[in-house]
Order: C-alpha cells, then sequence, then structure tokens
C-alpha cells in the first residue's frame, strides 16, 4: 500500500534519471551494434533508448504514452511538420552539414564516416539499418530527448526557448560526431519547437523521420551515381539550396502565424498513475531484450560469427588513395563474406582474408599534407 500512496517522482529527476540510465544501457547496445550494426541500431533505440526511459517513467508514477503527450494532431498539423521538416533540412540543416564537414579535419570526416560499414550490408541488413533510422529513431529519440527531457527542464522552471535549447544541445552531444554536431543542434531546435508549440509528441517524430529518410535517400541516389558525378556540392549549390529552403521555410511560419490552427490544438490528457516497483516496470523490456538477442543469434548465427571476426581484425576505412588493386580486394572480400553468412565457404577463409587486407592497407603510406 505505501507503494501505491507514494507521490510521482519529480518531473526533472526523471529526465535526468532516464538520461543516466539509456546512457547506462548504451553499453550493451555498443556491443550488439559492433557484431551487427543494422540489429545494433534496432536494439539501442527500442530497449536502450525506448524501454528505459518507458520504464522510468511507469516507476515514476506516470501513464509513458499520455505523459510525453503522445496524441493524434490532426492531419494539417502531420503535413505541416513534413513540409517544415523538408524545408529545414535543405535550407539549414543540409548546408550546416556541409559547411561544418568543409571546415573539420580531415580525421574527424575519416572517424565519423560509416558509408563504408553501410556498404558492407547485406540486403536485409540494409533494409534493417534503414527502417531503424528513419522509423525506431525518430520514435525512441523523441520520447526521450522531448517527451521526457525537454519536458522536464521545462517543468524544472527553465524558460521554454533554455528547455528546447538545452534538450537540443544534450541531443545533439549523446550522438558523438563532432563533425554533425552544429547540424543536430539545428535539428534538435527545430523537433523542440514542434513539441512546445503542437503539445504534442507525434509532429516532432513525423519531422524527424522526414529528415533522416530525407537524408538517407540522398545517400542512396549519391551513391548509384557515377563515381566522377557524385562528389561535392559546390559552394554554389549549397548556397542556392539553401537560399530556396530557407524561403520556404520562412513562407511555412508566415502562413502558421496566419492560420495558427496547423499547430494543432492540444489535448491534455491525465497521466498519473500508482507507482510500481522498477524491476516491474523493466521486466517486460529486459525479457524482450533477451528474446530479441537469443532470436538473433538463431537466426543468424553465422553472421554474428562474422561480427566476432569484424570486431577482432580492424580492417581500415577506405582510403581515397588506394591503389585500385586495394579496392578490388576488399569487393573480393565483401563477396566473400556474403558467401560465408550463405554457408557456401567457411568462416576461416574470411577470417585470413580480412587479416590479410588489414595488413595491406596499413602498409599503404599515408600521403603527407601539402
Amino acid at each position: 500500500m505505501n507503494t501505491i500512496l507514494r507521490p510521482p517522482v519529480p518531473p526533472q529527476r526523471l529526465a535526468w534519471t532516464a538520461l543516466a540510465a539509456f546512457l547506462a544501457a548504451s553499453v550493451g547496445g555498443f556491443l550488439v551494434e559492433r557484431l551487427n550494426p543494422a540489429v545494433g541500431v534496432w536494439f539501442n533505440e527500442v530497449f536502450c533508448v525506448l524501454g528505459v526511459t518507458w520504464a522510468l517513467t511507469r516507476w515514476s508514477g506516470r501513464a509513458p504514452a499520455a505523459y510525453v503527450r503522445l496524441s493524434w494532431p490532426g492531419w494539417p498539423t502531420v503535413f505541416f511538420a513534413v513540409a517544415l521538416a523538408l524545408a529545414n533540412f535543405f535550407g539549414l540543416a543540409a548546408p550546416i552539414n556541409a559547411l561544418s564537414e568543409h571546415l573539420a579535419p580531415q580525421s574527424w570526416r575519416d572517424s565519423v564516416d560509416i558509408t563504408h560499414v553501410i556498404d558492407q550490408f547485406s540486403r536485409v541488413d540494409l533494409w534493417l539499418f534503414s527502417v531503424a533510422t528513419v522509423v525506431a529513431a525518430a520514435f525512441c529519440e523523441e520520447f526521450l530527448f522531448r517527451g521526457v527531457l525537454q519536458q522536464g527542464l521545462a517543468a524544472s522552471g527553465a524558460h521554454p526557448v533554455e528547455a528546447i535549447f538545452r534538450a537540443a544541445l544534450i541531443f545533439a552531444f549523446i550522438h558523438l560526431n563532432p563533425v554533425w554536431f552544429p547540424a543536430l543542434l539545428e535539428l534538435g531546435l527545430l523537433f523542440g519547437l514542434l513539441y512546445h508549440r503542437t503539445g504534442s509528441l507525434l509532429p516532432g517524430m513525423v519531422a524527424h523521420a522526414t529528415t533522416n529518410a530525407t537524408s538517407l535517400g540522398l545517400y542512396f541516389l549519391g551513391r548509384n551515381e557515377a563515381p566522377d558525378a557524385a562528389g561535392e556540392m559546390s559552394a554554389t549549390q549549397v548556397i542556392g539550396m539553401a537560399g530556396m529552403g530557407i524561403c520556404v521555410l520562412v513562407g511555412l511560419l508566415l502562413l502558421a502565424r496566419h492560420f495558427p490552427s496547423v499547430w494543432g490544438k492540444p489535448r491534455p490528457t491525465p497521466f498519473e498513475r500508482p507507482r510500481i516497483p522498477l524491476a516491474r516496470a523493466l521486466a517486460p523490456w529486459l525479457v524482450g531484450a533477451s528474446v530479441g538477442i537469443l532470436g538473433w543469434f538463431l537466426v543468424d548465427r553465422r553472421g554474428v560469427e562474422l561480427g566476432v571476426v569484424d570486431w577482432r581484425v580492424e580492417l581500415p576505412a577506405p582510403r581515397e588513395d588506394e591503389p585500385a588493386e586495394v579496392r578490388s580486394a576488399r569487393a573480393d572480400l565483401k563477396a566473400l563474406r556474403d558467401s560465408v553468412r550463405t554457408g557456401k565457404a567457411p568462416l576461416d577463409s574470411y577470417l585470413a582474408s580480412r587479416r590479410a587486407l588489414a595488413e595491406r592497407t596499413r602498409a599503404i603510406p599515408t600521403p603527407k599534407p601539402p
């Protein structure tokens, strides 16, 4: 009876506790991601981000979905969020990221470049990664960073603008990507604004998913182009894209000023519930994570073994100055990996080939800066 009568945990304490618990759980997610990045993204988002935050919110004495205001705002608000996300992507986020990549040291760009990892994905892994990036990341990250963290900061007495900025700053920092940090911060501000103005978490989720889908789609389009046509955009192209995007963005905000109904109407719902023990709140998510890991191992045991080999033998990322024979050897290694995964080749052959290629790439002299 004492458990039921305990008052809810203060929102700001819930916010910081959820953030700390997510960081602790991410250690396990990192291990899964090292073995299989596609599966690891799903595991991180669903269990480390959403699961931990959902369980703590329930433990705090609240119904999670009602507390974060996961409510339907209406089709006009959803369409407005999509349009705002697209205009913001081309007008601000993409140009900011282009400038950041241009100014960042080459070592920074190499350390955060995951294109060579994506290029090694099987077709199934590529679909898993793409859907996780667009759907799981948008839903789970908005639940934590806007629904719980931003709301907790606002409840602590911070001005709404300050709460939006601090949540966006943490959101950008958590990604551990110094090159993308400015663009991630700007995106966090947009998602936070949507959460504050609409009174619903869903528009921010839709905008987040739209942004990730656009970025991923442009990557795939660029990857299918000829090497000489897939270079970086010129400064004129970036400025032109930014100018058109900003014009559309300003137009949308003016539209919202004249038709405030596009922001939707907040519909607060009761969210307080009797507090429950933390173990009880975490139990379904721990069981789900365990079943998921076991099922992954049973379904894709060879893939897990290949992930262990990839972890043991670190292969340097591709370089622009690599000899043609090394690039060819990389392609051969990917084909061999696919054969091992389907059982057509032994695992030892992949291990030996990966070791040989790793030694070969490390022996390539590093060009001296001009």
